[in-house]
């Protein structure tokens, strides 16, 4: 398997495992900071695992190294051991270069494989990197937003409040206590108008209307001088006389 496919993998667990983190908590400041935790932590992980691979890949050519080295070694031991006529020497030293040309090959094949791994894990922790950076940068962006929208909530309750106190039916408005007294008003009007055509009324206007006519002879009589308190005329049964002249 690649280093990029393990990267994948990797980034996949870390941004669902932010992602847990993040909605496990009501305060959205509180998320972004365990989410950046959450990919800071990933970038560890991910930085321990690649040194391991790139170290693997220095210990494999250290080893080929060292491996020339004494191929070397054992083959200037080896010659000078032939010349001197000690052939089972000779011998010896041909042996220990067999066993390390066996390892070298080993070394030779499996390099190119380590490389390819180093690079891939080089190239991921770079890639992890640039992202980490990415979401610190947008960090102050997310924090800003979270404020904004968090006035605007605010903002919106206080003005539900308002709208709410504004519609309450405990205390009227001044309109509707408008339309209430002109209402009160208008069937005040329209019952002393049906009141007024009723016979006690029309009654109750035929006594007035008695009682001023007698008002005005009385007023006439005392113009004439002729006026005869009411009560003489009833215990005398006679006409009312005038008044004698003074």
């Amino acid at each position: 398997m690649s280093w990029s496919k393990v990267f994948g993998r990797a980034n996949s667990y870390a941004q669902a495992k932010a992602q847990s983190e993040f909605d496990a908590h009501a305060d959205p400041k509180v998320q972004v900071e365990q989410a950046i935790a959450g990919l800071q932590e990933h970038h560890r992980e991910l930085e321990a695992a690649a040194s391991h691979v790139i170290a693997q890949e220095k210990v494999a050519k250290m080893r080929l190294a060292d491996l020339s080295e004494q191929e070397a070694k054992y083959t200037k031991s080896a010659l000078a051991a032939k010349q001197q006529g000690n052939v089972d020497v000779a011998r010896t030293f041909a042996s220990k270069i067999a066993s390390l040309r066996d390892q070298t090959q080993g070394l030779v094949a499996q390099i190119p494989q380590l490389e390819e791994a180093a690079n891939s894990a080089r190239e991921a922790v770079q890639e992890s990197a640039d992202q980490m950076q990415q979401k610190l940068n947008e960090k102050g962006t997310i924090l800003a937003q979270v404020d904004q929208a968090r006035m605007q909530k605010e903002m919106a309750a206080s003005l539900k409040q308002v709208s709410d106190l504004t519609r309450s039916g405990d205390v009227p408005s001044f309109d509707e206590i408008k339309q209430k007294v002109a209402g009160q008003f208008a069937e005040a009007q329209a019952s002393t108008e049906l009141s007024s055509a009723s016979p006690e009324v029309l009654e109750m206007h035929a006594h007035h209307a008695e009682l001023n006519s007698e008002a005005d002879q009385i007023l006439a009589s005392l113009d004439a001088g002729t006026l005869t308190p009411a009560a003489l005329t009833e215990r005398s049964g006679a006409a009312p006389q005038a008044a004698p002249s003074t």
